[in-house]
């Protein structure tokens, strides 16, 4: 029995079992998976990411949206491995002051997983973009109508749905790999939001441009 329940877990594909069997599926991908497989992930996931960022920013014709989603890939690639180590780091630090007992090594992995939720949201964004650039970009020069706010809405709500996903993720994937309570995962999540939020503050004050 136990061999069968292995190769069904050994079978399924992570991106669409991370959905309903997080902890299962964070469990298979550090055990089976080589990091080749985790960077493919993190940087699909970041690409979408950046393409995220880009919503309601200023747009005036000079870059086709050719160019821009290029850009987007491009920055990605080394947005994902800078803001993985970061984010991996600090996580690690948190976990481990509340008795945390994973690796830099498994948690640059496990935040990679996170970005999954952004890989289901790429196709959205793209389509959004392409079908009505008017509601993503803000472009002066042409006046949104009501189908571009419900296009807005709609596609802004997918946004959101993946935004909460990723920190459940996130929290789940702490969990597991530090082996701790989900509460304490949460906490340690928590903990890396204040400390983040307290160094762009001072950096704000300071003057200091990001």
């Amino acid at each position: 029995m136990s061999g069968q329940q292995l190769t069904h877990v050994d079978d399924r594909h992570a991106i669409l079992s991370i959905a309903i069997k997080p902890r299962d599926t964070f469990q298979y991908v550090l055990k089976e998976k080589k990091l080749s497989y985790f960077m493919i992930i993190g940087i699909i996931g970041m690409f979408g990411s950046n393409l995220v960022t880009l919503i309601g920013t200023d747009i005036y014709g000079q870059s086709s949206l050719g160019d821009i989603v290029f850009s987007a890939f491009m920055s990605g690639i080394l947005f994902y491995f800078l803001s993985t180590a970061l984010v991996a780091g600090v996580l690690l630090l948190s976990a481990k002051v509340l008795g945390g007992k994973g690796t830099f090594k498994e948690m640059f992995r496990m935040i990679s997983m996170t970005m999954v939720p952004y890989i289901w949201l790429l196709p959205v964004i793209l389509f959004w973009m392409q079908f009505a650039p008017q509601s993503f970009f803000e472009i002066p020069y042409i006046e949104s109508t009501l189908a571009d706010y419900i296009i807005q809405f709609i596609c802004g709500t997918f946004v959101m749905v993946a935004s909460i996903w990723t920190f459940i993720l996130t929290v789940v994937g702490i969990s597991e790999v530090h082996k701790l309570s989900k509460w304490k995962a949460f906490f340690a999540s928590i903990l890396v939001v204040i400390v983040l939020g307290i160094v762009v503050a001072f950096a704000l004050l300071n003057g200091i441009a990001f």
